[in-house]
């Protein structure tokens, strides 16, 4: 498989990303896009009650859809108008439990191929201590297909 030679820095989507409004899953959650960036995006969420599962910890579906929005968003902002991309893999190891506070996803690329993309993220408390570190492997999808 070869790499793509030259990615889009496509500075245009990664500030629509950071004007856009929370909307859907995002705005469920709480979640906000708080840097956005060619190639890095960071996700921010306010941990409540709300996201704790019955053992008082953030539940680590939380955890990890904030770290596959950083990971996909990233990857958007390297991809042409008109494409996008979806998630065929993902990884996450939990290093600490979050209770409750800000956690900062910061996804970034790894590398863009051809068909297949590739990008990592780690999910931070307000301390700056690592939560969870993930990386995933997306392909190129054309915008609407297969998002609705």
């Amino acid at each position: 498989m070869e790499a793509v030679t030259a990615a889009v820095r496509n500075v245009a989507r990664a500030k629509a990303l950071l004007a856009a409004e929370p909307a859907g899953w995002m705005e469920t959650l709480g979640a906000r896009i708080a840097e956005a960036e060619p190639g890095r995006v960071v996700l921010e969420l306010i941990a409540g009650p709300q996201h704790r599962h019955g053992g008082g910890v953030v539940q680590g579906g939380v955890i990890t859809q904030i770290a596959d929005a950083a990971m996909g968003m990233s990857l958007a902002t390297l991809q042409p108008d008109g494409m996008w991309n979806t998630t065929i893999e993902l990884k996450i190891n939990f290093v600490r439990p979050a209770i409750e506070g800000r956690l900062r996803a910061v996804g970034r690329v790894v590398e863009m191929r051809q068909t297949l993309l590739f990008s990592e993220a780690d999910v931070l408390d307000e301390h700056d201590r690592l939560v969870a570190r993930a990386s995933s492997t997306c392909m190129p999808v054309p915008e609407g297909q297969g998002r609705e």
